[in-house]
């Protein structure tokens, strides 16, 4: 079978159930859709973490996350803004609860 056409089948899917940069639903695919890998998303899950353990609420910012995205993965260099808070969306969703607060902020 052709990973491609897996992909796509999955982005078509998960497109008609809502889910975008504003919106992702799935941690998963945002990081397919963005050539992160299975181990750069654990990675990036971690590096998420440790920003929310060494920063009060108040005092977090996109930029720290974008940083984080940075120093696991080369390609988050290229990343708009958009695509970090879709990040930080995603994680606050599927993985970090504590995040959702801070994504309340961000809309």
């Amino acid at each position: 079978m052709e990973d491609r056409l897996v992909h796509l089948a999955l982005e078509q899917i998960a497109e008609a159930m809502g889910h975008s940069n504003s919106n992702p639903l799935s941690t998963s695919l945002l990081c397919l859709e963005h050539g992160i890998s299975f181990d750069e998303m654990g990675k990036i899950m971690v590096a998420f973490n440790q920003i929310l353990r060494k920063k009060k609420f108040e005092d977090l910012e996109v930029a720290d996350f974008r940083q984080a995205l940075e120093e696991v993965t080369p390609v988050a260099k290229d990343f708009a803004d958009s695509v970090v808070v879709a990040f930080i969306k995603a994680y606050a969703r599927n993985h970090i609860a504590e995040l959702v607060p801070f994504v309340r902020t961000l809309d």
